[in-house]
């Protein structure tokens, strides 16, 4: 029974794991962990215990969107790949489950308008430093059940430490050379399916919003303005088959600013929308739980911001 409860929440590892490669702002390649790379049971926890994950893919850029929304062509590409360690306490605090994780990887970006230039190398690490996740079940939730009916609730802190390379004369960079910290909150709610029922035995609303803010580069004396991001999934689950569809949303809500000064041209504020396709897999190998996640995300609008399209692959496990 307690294999069957663990592999449902196997993919909420994942989620908590994964890297964000949007383009943000005026500096920053690789803002700070989750955005954009939350999606399903994002506010659940699983036992306590120490899991992983792997995660690789890349992403196409091609166009390059201006502060009044219009796009013009650009050229680049990111590849990626990492891991992830995810450590669930035992103790307990207000009923909820508490955690931590940390992640480490490396990445190649392409970027430019008339002529592409690149960098790769290790990136900045980034951890939940403090996660918490308290689950309501549902009246038809069955321990012996791997869809956890019912909603969970997620309030999180994300530091991203500039650990990454970084050279002020050089576009784009691996590295931010700044700290990102990002308070958080989310929710997490399985019901039984609102589709036919070929659609599958339930639906997941997943819902992570976060709250950027940045700190000034001592290098350059650039600091990007805050942003509140929001990450979520519509999905149908089907047995061991999760699919449906995902994305992330972001806006700067301030200027970004240069040696204390308003930046012109709006501010070079940020946004962006990104939707796509996903697709997830839970299955045993000698009684040991796996998730496997595939989706693919595509830029349909933004401001001062590139726009891109990629597949993105984890796979998550109990380690």
């Amino acid at each position: 029974m307690y294999c069957v409860v663990r592999i449902s929440k196997i993919s909420s590892v994942a989620a908590i794991l994964i890297i964000s490669l949007n383009v943000k702002a005026a500096e920053s390649i690789s803002p700070a962990g989750p955005i954009g790379g939350t999606d399903i049971r994002s506010a659940l926890l699983p036992p306590p215990g120490n899991y992983g994950a792997a995660v690789a893919g890349g992403m196409n850029i091609d166009k390059w969107y201006s502060s009044d929304g219009e796009s013009m062509d650009a050229d680049g590409h990111v590849y990626f790949a990492g891991t992830g360690l995810l450590h669930v306490y035992e103790q307990t605090l207000l009923s909820g489950t508490i955690a931590s994780s940390l992640y480490l990887g490396a990445l190649e970006t392409c970027f430019g308008i008339s002529k592409v230039s690149c960098d790769s190398g290790i990136q900045d690490i980034y951890s939940d430093v403090f996660a918490w996740s308290l689950f309501n079940p549902a009246k038809n939730f069955s321990p012996d059940s791997p869809i956890p009916y019912g909603t969970a609730y997620w309030v999180g802190l994300g530091l991203n430490i500039p650990t990454g390379d970084f050279k002020k004369d050089r576009v784009p960079n691996v590295g931010s050379n700044f700290y990102t910290i990002s308070p958080n909150v989310g929710i997490t709610h399985t019901m039984p399916s609102i589709l036919p029922k070929g659609a599958g035995d339930a639906t997941e609303l997943s819902a992570r919003l976060f709250f950027n803010y940045y700190t000034e580069n001592p290098d350059t004396d650039y600091q990007s303005g805050y942003v509140v991001s929001l990450d979520f999934a519509g999905t149908q689950r089907s047995g061991p088959w999760q699919y449906g569809i995902t994305g992330t949303a972001y806006k700067q809500l301030n200027d970004d600013t240069l040696n204390g000064e308003n930046l012109g041209n709006g501010g070079n504020r940020a946004a962006l929308l990104s939707v796509g396709p996903l697709l997830a897999y839970d299955f045993n190998i000698d009684g040991k739980p796996y998730n496997l996640m595939a989706k693919f995300l595509t830029s349909a609008w933004g401001e001062n911001t590139t726009g891109v399209s990629g597949l993105t692959l984890r796979l998550a496990t109990e380690l």
